[in-house]
């Protein structure tokens, strides 16, 4: 059975300390859609991705979603050096691609739920009302002297097989001059950039554990949010939830 959780769904409580802000929230009692865009300021087909990925914003408070944008480092060779991007991205990607049965990663790729979603191109809004397998109770401590976001989380439901949890900082209303490669000259807005991201294997829907993660020094926490996520094996969505950092 399910351990009941304390909180009314959706409703964040902040207590503030001299030293850290301490917030707490449940998921939703709907499955919240992982959204995930694998993109690359070096790649001359990316901005439209983009920028929808940076319109799903618009209608969060009515139908929510967990939005994550992947920066991959395989196009810094033909001439510009992604910021954001990050090896272990484009190893992420590798490993979407062979979960959902495809055999070739590009850019812009875009995943709903641990697969390929293709209607994003038509401006297609993902959306669910499916019930969740499993419901998740967080409680970050935001630390501002060291930048580290701290996250107590706990899992219960009738899951049979989670098999990963995935917590991650996203960062909005970032941008870029592009000075050289396929978009040389060009102002690139970005949304839901991954900054930090940290991955934990699951034996069980019924869990407890503790996640840190580290805000970059030029990340604005005003910006940042954190995305909890549980799957299963196919990378299929069990449960996720977004959290803003703490006040404090």
């Amino acid at each position: 059975m399910s351990r009941p959780l304390l909180i009314p769904a959706l409703i964040a409580l902040s207590v503030q300390t001299a030293e850290a802000a301490e917030c707490t929230m449940q998921s939703a009692e709907h499955l919240v859609p992982v959204v995930e865009l694998f993109t690359s300021e070096g790649c001359s087909s990316c901005p439209p991705a983009d920028r929808w990925l940076s319109g799903l914003s618009g209608e969060m408070r009515s139908s929510p979603l967990s939005v994550l944008a992947y920066h991959v480092d395989y196009w810094d060779y033909i001439g510009w050096r992604d910021r954001f991007a990050d090896p272990a991205h484009g190893r992420r990607h590798q490993r979407h691609v062979a979960a959902s049965g495809g055999r070739i990663r590009y850019t812009p790729q875009v995943f709903v739920d641990g697969r390929e979603y293709t209607a994003w191109r038509n401006g297609t809004r993902p959306a669910t009302n499916l019930k969740p397998q499993l419901s998740l109770e967080a409680t970050l401590t935001s630390l501002a002297p060291d930048r580290v976001i701290k996250l107590g989380l706990a899992g219960g439901g009738q899951a049979s097989h989670p098999a990963s949890l995935t917590v991650a900082l996203t960062e909005n209303s970032l941008s870029s001059e592009v000075a050289a490669g396929e978009n040389a000259g060009r102002r690139l807005a970005h949304d839901f950039v991954v900054r930090d991201i940290a991955d934990q294997a699951l034996a069980s829907a019924d869990f407890r554990t503790e996640v840190a993660l580290r805000l970059p020094p030029d990340a604005q926490p005003q910006l940042t949010s954190v995305v909890v996520i549980v799957r299963d094996r196919q990378l299929r969505t069990l449960q996720s939830m977004v959290m803003p950092l703490c006040d404090g």
